[in-house]
C-alpha cells in the first residue's frame, strides 16, 4: 500500500453525494405537495362549478314544478348536485346545495331565490 494517501477525495465525495442527495429529496417533498395543492384546487373548482351549473338548472326546474317542497338530484360529468328547495314566504325559495365530485369532494351552500323577479337574492350562505 500507498504511504502518501491522505483520504481527501473520499470524504469530499461523500459530502458531496450527501448535498446533492438532500436537494434531491427538498425537492422531490417540494413537487408532491406542490401536486397534492393543485388537485385540491382543481377539485374544489370543479364543484364550484357543479355548485353554478346547479343553479342555473334549479332555477329552471323551478319555473316547471310549482311545489312547496322539493328534492332531488342533479349528475354532470364531474359529478352530482342534491339540491333541497323549501317554500320560506310568498315569492321566496330557500334553495340547499351539496356537490359531490366524482372523487368525493364536496361543497355545500345554502341561497334564497325569489321567484317573482327570478334572480337569486344577493347573499349566499356557505355551510
Amino acid at each position: 500500500m500507498l504511504n502518501n494517501e491522505k483520504g481527501f477525495i473520499m470524504p469530499v465525495t461523500l459530502i458531496i453525494i450527501l448535498i446533492v442527495c438532500s436537494f434531491v429529496t427538498f425537492q422531490m417533498n417540494q413537487y408532491v405537495i406542490e401536486k397534492n395543492y393543485f388537485f385540491e384546487a382543481s377539485e374544489m373548482y370543479t364543484a364550484e362549478r357543479l355548485l353554478q351549473m346547479a343553479i342555473v338548472d334549479v332555477e329552471q326546474h323551478l319555473v316547471n314544478q310549482h311545489e312547496n317542497h322539493l328534492s332531488g338530484k342533479f349528475h354532470y360529468e364531474n359529478g352530482e348536485v342534491i339540491f333541497v328547495i323549501n317554500k320560506e314566504v310568498d315569492d321566496v325559495f330557500s334553495i340547499t346545495l351539496t356537490s359531490k365530485t366524482l372523487n368525493q369532494r364536496s361543497r355545500k351552500i345554502m341561497y334564497y331565490y325569489y321567484s317573482d323577479v327570478g334572480t337569486v337574492l344577493p347573499w349566499l350562505k356557505e355551510k
